[in-house]
């Protein structure tokens, strides 16, 4: 594979960047060398994605400088990141899905002429690819790929685009195993022919299998880098947090526990996505008393559509959704029957930004005694409850006047779960509830999905982290192009053949 040149160090000298009273990232110094993968860890809130933002150009320090091959630069924009041979790819895409691959590639490259062929511009495609040893199909719709195919015509734009520099930040939080290790393989590669790779993630395990170097974030001050060999999945932990407790990635307790009656039952349901094709196509199963369900895919398999039917966000083509006999079609109905709902995006669904802590915990109970009276809210004892709702999740500041959007996103998170899995509830719908998070972060919500799953609740985890799955749940389905695909209990669980099922596979291949 012939890949960027060799030779391009990035230098972080002196980074300071404050958000009001906040200092996201202080006086920071650090290097990153072409020909290796340098692993960036830290908690939520620590600093890391301040600080790539500067060195991608989205961000302007306050003080400090980047200095690129020796040369101290400033830059505007992300254009002039890339200028300088700095790209990066984020967790969410910035491609155009009606478009195809090669038209995506064309985006923003100085080598494409205005009114160039599609057939020119399948060519310099399928070119990239062959240069970076990530083939693609030219002609595809990006709409139609998985989510591993749109990652690699991610970092193929973005490195055709000059970079010799590339930053991911969770570059694997939404793909299968095998989409994982290739990406792994991919940057292993790329490293080798002398780009500088800086990898941002919350696996410990997976930065232990590809990264040379690893560095950890503490409160905006770099406070560690180590060589690979020199570390653990303990020694991370410690650097990151201080402590560290062996085997709390698994939460579950399966063993002496009986599931209770049927609590949601989903029965024939089919849908069309918001373009008008089939999305779910019928979709039955039932989640009981005291029972944790998991469903895995990778991302754009029906997920967002089953995850909005259920909790009465959407409508269906056929099917019903009941809970404790009862149909569910609405929002109202919903709530009314005892669904907690925890979504994906906690910042544009979940929570309401602009607004403090104390508003956002009494969003499930401000109509109702103590807090309601009559069509007032009484103040003293909203703040009165959200106070003891944020001690018992563990909220890391104690003014309830903060605006949740100056929350690191594993307590936004934490202040969201906490929220509606407390009360009279009767069954949960999570939706990647520890995408994004640190692992004590992440082990917080976990805990609570399976503390409410002991005290009875019916639990369904929809999630693309097939390990946490496997990790948390009782029973676990695999839905691909909007079927289940294979159903699995705790005692027979196969993580290779879920994997398969996740990308398309058959069982009887398997």
């Amino acid at each position: 594979m012939t890949g960027p040149a060799a030779g391009l160090t990035l230098a972080l000298n002196d980074i300071e960047k404050r958000f009001g009273d906040v200092l996201a990232v202080n006086r920071l110094k650090i290097t990153f060398a072409p020909g290796e993968v340098h692993a960036l860890l830290g908690e939520n809130g620590a600093g890391k994605s301040t600080l790539m933002n500067i060195a991608a150009g989205f961000l302007t320090p306050d003080s400090g400088e980047v200095v690129v091959g020796g040369k101290a630069m400033r830059f505007g924009a992300p254009k002039d990141a890339i200028a300088a041979g700095i790209g990066m790819v984020h967790q969410h895409f910035r491609l155009v899905e009606q478009f195809t691959v090669g038209e995506n590639l064309a985006i923003g490259a100085h080598d494409v002429r205005a009114m160039a062929s599609a057939s020119a511009l399948n060519a310099r495609a399928s070119a990239i690819g062959e240069r970076y040893g990530m083939p693609v199909d030219p002609k595809k719709i990006v709409g139609t790929l998985s989510v591993g195919e749109r990652q690699r015509v991610e970092i193929l734009r973005t490195l055709s685009r000059g970079a010799q520099v590339l930053i991911l930040d969770e570059p694997t939080a939404v793909l299968t195993p095998e989409e994982s290790d290739q990406l792994c393989a991919n940057l292993r590669s790329m490293a080798a022919d002398g780009a500088t790779i800086i990898f941002i993630s919350h696996k410990l395990n997976e930065v232990l299998a590809v990264a040379d170097r690893v560095s950890v974030m503490r409160k905006g001050i770099l406070f560690a880098t180590k060589d690979r060999r020199e570390c653990d999945l303990e020694s991370l932990a410690k650097m990151m947090f201080d402590e560290y407790h062996a085997g709390a990635g698994d939460t579950s307790v399966r063993a002496d526990r009986t599931v209770g009656t049927e609590v949601l039952r989903v029965s024939g349901l089919s849908a069309l996505d918001d373009r008008g094709a089939s999305a779910l196509s019928d979709v039955s199963f039932a989640v009981k008393e005291s029972e944790l369900v998991g469903v895995v895919g990778v991302a754009g398999n029906g997920q967002q559509e089953l995850e909005q039917i259920i909790t009465g966000l959407r409508k269906s083509q056929s099917g019903t959704i009941e809970i404790d006999g009862h149909a569910v079609k609405n929002v109202k109905q919903a709530l009314r029957a005892g669904m907690a709902h925890i979504p994906e995006d906690r910042l544009g669904t979940g929570l309401v930004p602009s607004q403090p802590i104390w508003r956002n915990a009494i969003l499930r109970t401000y109509k109702s005694a103590p807090i309601a009276r009559g069509p007032f809210i009484r103040t003293r004892e909203a703040r009165a409850f959200a106070g003891k709702l944020a001690a018992s999740v563990d909220l890391s500041t104690s003014d309830l006047s903060t605006l949740v959007q100056h929350l690191s996103g594993g307590n936004a998170q934490k202040l969201l779960a906490g929220r509606e899995l407390a009360g009279d509830r009767r069954a949960v719908v999570a939706v990647n509830p520890t995408q994004g998070l640190d692992v004590r972060a992440a082990e917080a919500v976990r805990a609570g999905l399976v503390a409410a799953r002991d005290r009875g609740l019916a639990v369904l985890l929809i999630s693309a982290d097939l390990d946490e799955v496997l990790s948390l749940a009782d029973r676990l389905l695999v839905l691909y192009e909007g079927r289940i695909a294979g159903e699995f209990s705790a005692g027979n669980f196969d993580r290779d053949l879920i994997g398969r099922l996740m990308g398309g596979g058959k069982v009887h291949e398997s």
